[in-house]
């Protein structure tokens, strides 16, 4: 028997386990590690400018994998492993499995305030700042039990409800000395998901059985489960049309006769009206959030609606809404159940609701159309979203779209039809600038195919230095920038509240006129290629030139500022303490004064 450091045997088990990237930063703290993945391995390692950037690598890379081999994230030490912190934060409340092997000082030195120690409240307490937003988060202390708890670890991260698992390794741990024969991984990575309560799924078909009006809405637990095709069975099987939260964005094809988009804030005419109408909802991998629901006022569950929730966590089930019927399980488990179970009862589609449901969407689309086929300068963001769409519709189907928070989320949910399961949107913490950084790591999950991140200028000037990095992987990733000067949906909400805007606008002091960056220059200078793009003609030839290029490309996008954009509700948020509040339908006399 022969002797490894722990650092060379966590990396042969990452190896021998199928991994295939681990993202990170060098420091102090990580060495060991590092030195074992870079040279003793033939994992690719890929090297960021920033700790969150690693995270959000190996968070669009989850996506769109979506299960074990793991993504693989090393930090290091103090500053370094605080960087990682928001992002890690979006994993976990987003269902997103990775492992970060976080390096810290030397168990030596625990407790006597060394360089960049969490120490105060504790030796080295950094991972007390992760417990509430990791599924795990420990400190491995003994060389001897280090590997099992590795394994473990690992086996958390992407069993049940997916999330970041951060084991932080001292550096003297990272270095010692253990015998070489390793455990065998495999039973680690091998996950066994719930399946429903038969007697539920009794009770709720029966809900379906004598529903007028039932309706289906899914979020992201469609896409961890792989539930697409278990979803597309149901639906066709009952004839139950089916709405998606911008969470659960391409989970079902916007081109099914079924289809009724994505509902909430920027929804479509008819997931909203559908939401408002049905009778009994099936809520699969969703939890209702206001985003999703216009803060709680598109359904009248309990009052006429009943609901059926499906989650794999049950700590969800019945947050937003009580449940008439409350099913702990996997997606695909609990659509293929409810599929069988309606069979045999002859649940079928029930004509006069998709018919109503149908007129809804023709009159919808045209009410909208003048929107998506703008010619208006600056461009609008309908037309740009339309317009990337149909361009990857027709040269790249499977490329992944990423689109972020701010005003692209009135947009991204209903203007950007997807042709395949990898349109996706950070739904939940809304981290500003996340797309710029996921793409590249759903890039090189999808064998280095073409990535696009559609964000605000707002959002890149945050996150823009992870460009460097895909120019020195040589990644075909676009980011669509839409300039405006201004973080737009803040300041379109605050004229609307208080009739003026409040560090929204960005110009350069004592002047009027708004200012930003040249994000061409920027983005030339950090090695990418970039264009500006001030006219609607000209949007589609720039994409179609980036996306032929296959090289790292920024598209600058003039955009408009001052046209009212597209929110399908606009619902009060409470600013008074006395009021009372209840979910459910808005009075139909209440005339909601902002968003």
């Amino acid at each position: 028997m022969g002797k490894i450091t722990v650092a060379q045997a966590i990396a042969r088990l990452l190896e021998q386990m199928g991994t295939e990237v681990a993202f990170g930063l060098n420091g102090h703290g990580n060495w060991a590690l590092l030195d074992a993945l870079v040279h003793e391995t033939e994992i690719q390692s890929v090297a960021v400018r920033s700790e969150d950037h690693a995270v959000e690598l190996a968070d669009g890379y989850w996506r769109r994998k979506r299960g074990a081999p793991l993504p693989i994230v090393s930090t290091s030490v103090g500053p370094g492993n605080m960087n990682a912190v928001p992002p890690i934060a979006t994993a976990f409340y987003e269902s997103i499995g990775m492992l970060v092997l976080a390096g810290v000082g030397a168990t030596h030195w625990f407790d006597r305030g060394g360089i960049e120690e969490f120490y105060r409240h504790g030796p080295e307490d950094w991972v007390a700042i992760l417990k509430p937003i990791t599924k795990k988060a420990f400190t491995a202390i003994r060389p001897d039990t280090v590997i099992e708890t590795f394994l473990r670890a690992y086996q958390t991260a992407h069993t049940g409800r997916p999330g970041p698992v951060v084991m932080a390794l001292p550096f003297d741990i990272q270095n010692t000395l253990i015998p070489d024969d390793l455990p065998d991984p495999t039973p680690y990575m091998v996950s066994r998901r719930p399946a429903p309560d038969p007697q539920g799924v009794a009770e709720a078909v029966e809900l379906l059985k004598n529903a007028e009006r039932p309706y289906v809405v899914v979020g992201s637990g469609i896409a961890n489960s792989g539930a697409y095709d278990a979803l597309l069975r149901f639906a066709e099987a009952t004839g139950i049309p089916v709405a998606v939260t911008p969470s659960g964005k391409a989970a079902f094809p916007e081109d099914h006769r079924l289809s009724l988009g994505c509902i909430g804030r920027a929804g479509t005419g008819q997931g909203n009206h559908g939401a408002r109408r049905a009778d009994v909802v099936l809520g699969v991998g969703t939890h209702f959030t206001d985003i999703d629901t216009g803060a709680w006022t598109l359904f009248d569950i309990p009052n006429a609606t009943k609901l059926i929730h499906i989650d794999i966590d049950p700590t969800e089930l019945g947050r937003a809404y009580p449940t008439a019927v409350a099913l702990n399980s996997d997606a695909r488990l609990g659509l293929d159940a409810l599929t069988k179970a309606a069979t045999e009862v002859g649940v079928t589609e029930r004509k006069a609701w998709t018919d109503e449901l149908d007129g809804v969407r023709t009159t919808w689309l045209a009410d909208t159309e003048e929107m998506r086929t703008s010619d208006i300068a600056p461009l609008h963001y309908a037309r740009v979203t339309t317009d990337t769409a149909a361009v990857v519709a027709e040269k790249c189907p499977d490329a992944s779209i990423h689109f972020d928070t701010g005003n692209m989320l009135s947009f991204g949910p209903s203007f950007l039809p997807a042709s395949s399961r990898h349109v996706v949107h950070s739904g939940f913490m809304h981290r500003m600038g996340w797309s710029a950084a996921s793409v590249l790591g759903a890039s090189l999950a999808s064998d280095r195919g073409p990535a696009i991140a559609l964000l605000g200028d707002g959002a890149y000037l945050m996150r823009a230095t992870v460009v460097p990095t895909a120019v020195e992987l040589k990644l075909p990733i676009v980011w669509i920038v839409m300039d405006n000067r201004s973080l737009q949906i803040e300041r379109e909400t605050m004229l609307k509240l208080y009739g003026r805007e409040s560090m929204c606008d960005y110009r350069i002091e004592g002047e009027e006129e708004l200012w930003g960056p040249d994000y061409v220059g920027m983005s030339v200078a950090m090695g990418a290629e970039a264009v500006r793009v001030s006219k609607a003609a000209d949007f589609k030839p720039a994409l179609e030139a980036a996306l032929d290029s296959r090289k790292p490309t920024v598209i600058s996008v003039d955009t408009e500022l001052e046209t009212p954009q597209y929110r399908a509700i606009w619902y009060p948020y409470p600013a008074d303490y006395h009021a009372t509040w209840k979910a459910g339908p808005l009075d139909a006399d209440t005339t909601p004064a902002h968003d």
